[in-house]
């Protein structure tokens, strides 16, 4: 099947959001909208090829799918450096509505890294009518940012970053100062820290199902005491959560960009309900 592309500006009340488009091109009612929430950073960058080749995978079997450019990210309007955690829960519920209002099918919310945490959390927060399609999940925003401010403290330790005041206080001390810091060329706010902080996967909200990818290297154990807790969680809640395993590269942190074959080719069977996948 053939596609379509397309780019718009989606308009919120905090400024426009850059979206590509993809969809069916024989005129069809597309089976239904995926929207993407993509990944925080530099690996947003760095997952640009296999987001790109999931959506147009999707798109020539008859989904439409949206790319959505958080706010202060990629093409969308607004620096990172004012970018919030709030703001950005809002940019998906936007999208989620531009979605549903296009009408044609259910909507599934696809997050990658930390977008999939935001994702799990704009659906149990704003009660949305969807699923979710979840990449190799942040469940603690927390123990993320701390994992990224550790850039900013290797680059002072062998003095590349910042004024000797600067590099005598950690970046969390200086988060809590009001300071806005820049890591690795993306500056983070106080108001950003904060949200990503607070954010946690506790209790899934997904009336068209859940399923979670977990991406491993071959023969590497993928069992977490964090997705213990969900699946338990979402078995006491009556929440429909579908757990894979698969193998692949990092792609959101290697050096070259990579592609995970097999988390492409299970997704696509996640979504046609195909019971391989889903056993």
């Amino acid at each position: 099947m053939s596609t379509t592309l397309e780019a718009f500006h989606l308009h919120t009340a905090r400024g426009f959001r850059f979206c590509v488009l993809r969809g069916p091109a024989d005129g069809a009612a597309p089976r239904g909208t995926i929207v993407h929430v993509h990944a925080f950073a530099e690996e947003m960058n760095k997952s640009r090829r296999m987001v790109a080749l999931a959506a147009e995978a999707w798109a020539r079997e008859g989904w439409r799918v949206l790319q959505l450019d958080l706010g202060g990210c990629g093409d969308s309007e607004g620096e990172f450096a004012t970018a919030t955690w709030e703001g950005w829960l809002q940019d998906v519920r936007d999208a989620y509505d531009w979605a549903t209002a296009q009408a044609g099918g259910p909507v599934w919310l696809w997050g990658l890294r930390l977008g999939a945490l935001l994702a799990c959390e704009a659906s149990a927060r704003l009660r949305l009518d969807c699923g979710l399609l979840l990449w190799q999940p942040v469940t603690s925003g927390k123990q993320h940012l701390q994992q990224f401010l550790r850039l900013l403290k290797a680059a002072q330790m062998v003095g590349k970053a910042g004024s000797a005041s600067e590099r005598d206080s950690s970046p969390p001390q200086r988060l809590a100062r009001g300071e806005t810091i820049e890591v690795a060329g993306y500056e983070i706010s106080p108001a950003l820290a904060r949200g990503m902080e607070a954010a946690r996967v506790e209790a899934l909200h997904a009336p068209q199902g859940v399923h979670w990818f977990q991406l491993t290297a071959a023969g590497a154990s993928t069992n977490t005491p964090a997705l213990d807790r969900i699946k338990a969680d979402c078995l006491v809640h009556g929440v429909d959560l579908r757990a894979h395993v698969v193998f692949g590269p990092a792609f959101w942190q290697t050096q070259e960009i990579e592609v995970a074959d097999e988390l492409l080719a299970k997704s696509r069977l996640a979504l046609q309900g195909d019971e391989a996948v889903i056993a």
